[in-house]
């Protein structure tokens, strides 16, 4: 056992539309413990999240805002590269039994791909008995973040999306009984989880509009989700993401039940946690 892995800290550094966020997670004998995080924003056009064409627009603005963000945080050897939500296609299959998931997931998704399939790389996500999400992001696409995280001195040891390392947190909080709506906010896309019996019943990914009306569609988005899996008669709803304190509120004012993703204790942070909608699969 490398006792002094066991205490590293990790780096999650996430790219999206309008910033670099990074958090160093520290695991601890009694947990993980969050230990710092910061933002460095980005030039309109920087980044433009995609599932069919390298997103990094300027190579050069996002390695010097990786290098600040390391500045900040202090380095580290491990290193997981965060993709932004509207990167990848998604799916939840029910696998057959003595089935690889994986295979299955690639067979299934592949017909469905706007692109040649041996360029699609594809992983899943377990989210019920048989039940997995299943995700495929395109090779040049992953490709375009680890190169210029490479040119930062950033080798990532993981590459992960947004969301799903999200429901990776949300899916240890979800009543067996139950019926919960997880809206999983990005800059430029958000995704939105319906969980019911304690299964993932429903995911879906739209293009995110953050202008005056957003809380009454995002509203119906969740109505939507929630009739999908099974039930319409209002769920529990958890946020994260950008924007999630005003969204909250105006929820709240028009009598939905809802409540942050999650919450870091202990030390102030110059960000609020539940504006970094990847942070739970931490805490």
């Amino acid at each position: 056992m490398d006792a002094m892995g066991l205490f590293r800290p990790r780096l999650y550094a996430a790219l999206d539309a309008t910033a670099v966020v990074g958090a160093t997670l520290c695991r601890t004998l009694s947990g993980r413990r969050l230990e710092k995080l910061h933002r460095v924003p980005l030039e309109p056009g920087t980044i433009v999240p995609s599932p069919f064409e390298p997103n990094v627009r300027s190579a050069d603005a996002v390695r010097d805002a990786l290098i600040r963000l390391v500045a900040e945080l202090g380095p580290t050897s491990d290193v997981t590269l965060v993709l932004p939500d509207g990167t990848a296609r998604a799916a939840i299959l029910e696998t057959p039994a003595d089935v690889n998931a994986a295979e299955f997931a690639r067979f299934r998704l592949s017909a469905g791909l706007p692109y040649p399939a041996h360029e699609a790389v594809v992983d899943v996500l377990s989210v019920g008995a048989r039940r997995v999400l299943a995700v495929a992001v395109r090779r040049s696409v992953v490709e375009s973040y680890e190169s210029v995280a490479i040119a930062a001195g950033l080798p990532p040891g993981r590459v992960e999306l947004a969301p799903i390392t999200a429901l990776e947190g949300l899916r240890r909080r979800v009543s067996a009984v139950a019926s919960t709506v997880d809206v999983i906010l990005g800059d430029a896309f958000l995704s939105i989880a319906a969980w019911r019996d304690g299964e993932l019943r429903v995911f879906r990914t739209r293009r995110r509009d953050a202008g005056d009306s957003e809380a009454a569609r995002l509203r119906l988005e969740i109505a939507r989700s929630a009739s999908l899996a099974g039930d319409g008669q209002g769920p529990q709803v958890r946020l994260a993401g950008p924007g999630v304190g005003a969204l909250m509120r105006e929820l709240r004012q028009l009598g939905d039940r809802v409540e942050p993703a999650w919450q870091a204790s202990g030390e102030a942070l110059p960000i609020d946690a539940e504006e970094i909608p990847w942070l739970g699969v931490g805490l």
